[in-house]
């Protein structure tokens, strides 16, 4: 991984997204190729004129990879000058894509957890659950890290990875929690909407299709915001946006862009009590705002 401060990642990825929302990105919703069981090819791409940077991205997802002990996630990031198209850069995609996933979530923290929320709760013990953990720990202390798997065994070896942070059961998972995460391949809701409490602030980033959902229509119906990277995809790709509103319990209008409430055109959290929920399915100008700070076209204030 690159030597770069997690917090200078935050800092230009939470840019883009007030690009975005602003109109001043080029930000096409993603492609999706499906060749079934799991196994899936998305063809990414985003430019931010500001930067004078295009970047474009082939992921492979494939879910029978671990049996030949591969990463289920291969692909290739390219880097270009956006006014002459300029090969600039070749990015690791994996990497890229771990750090500015959690990089917006980390932005969606710093805009809508409350102050005080000091126990972490992270369902998933793969590269983007370890990632998460590293990025939101960066710039917030935990009194407490939970991690939730499949298996028990699974969470207790990332766990071990990290100080003060755990393996539990999906039972004691989210008592007290003021941050989950959710970064699984699962389809179906992972617990039950009267398992959040009030406070809590959600990041959604492990379901990527209209008909996997990792919460419930429920617990999007209880929630006083919510957010996502990038409306359009969002509203064409998350199952558990699209499942909310074809079960009637939200309207388009109630999802708004985390960019736009970085860019005051939307409000967030407004009490302690307000369950908060930012859903992400992944943008391409997120890719090209990581892209702009390792060839040091953003200037960071640190």
């Amino acid at each position: 991984m690159w030597d770069v401060d997690p917090r200078n990642v935050f800092d230009v990825v939470q840019a883009s997204l007030a690009m975005l929302s602003s109109g001043s990105a080029i930000a096409p919703v993603r492609t999706q190729i499906g060749l079934g069981e799991g196994s899936d090819v998305y063809l990414i791409s985003g430019a931010l004129p500001e930067f004078d940077i295009l970047t474009v991205k082939v992921i492979n997802v494939r879910a029978r990879n671990p049996e030949q002990g591969l990463p289920r996630l291969q692909g290739s990031l390219d880097a270009f000058q956006l006014s002459t198209g300029r090969p600039l850069a070749a990015i690791d995609a994996q990497a890229a894509t771990e750090a500015r996933t959690s990089a917006a979530s980390a932005v969606s923290a710093r805009l809508l957890a409350r102050a005080d929320a000091d126990v972490l709760t992270v369902f998933g013990t793969g590269p983007q659950a370890a990632a998460h953990i590293r990025a939101l720990t960066a710039e917030w202390e935990f009194r407490e890290i939970r991690v939730v798997g499949r298996t028990l065994e699974a969470a207790e070896r990332l766990a071990a990875e990290f100080p003060d942070t755990r393996a539990v059961e999906v039972a004691e998972a989210l008592k007290g929690a003021g941050v989950v995460v959710t970064a699984t391949s699962s389809s179906e809701p992972l617990f039950q909407a009267s398992d959040i409490e009030p406070g809590t602030h959600l990041a959604l980033v492990g379901s990527g299709s209209a008909s996997a959902a990792e919460v419930s229509p429920e617990l999007v119906a209880r929630a006083a915001a919510v957010f996502a990277d990038h409306r359009a995809s969002v509203l064409e790709e998350s199952g558990e946006i699209v499942q909310a509103i074809k079960a009637g319990v939200i309207n388009r209008d109630r999802v708004h862009e985390l960019g736009e409430l970085i860019n005051g055109k939307a409000e967030g959290r407004r009490s302690d009590a307000d369950i908060t929920i930012y859903k992400s399915v992944g943008n391409g100008t997120q890719d090209a705002a990581l892209a702009a700070l390792l060839l040091g076209r953003f200037v960071t204030s640190s």
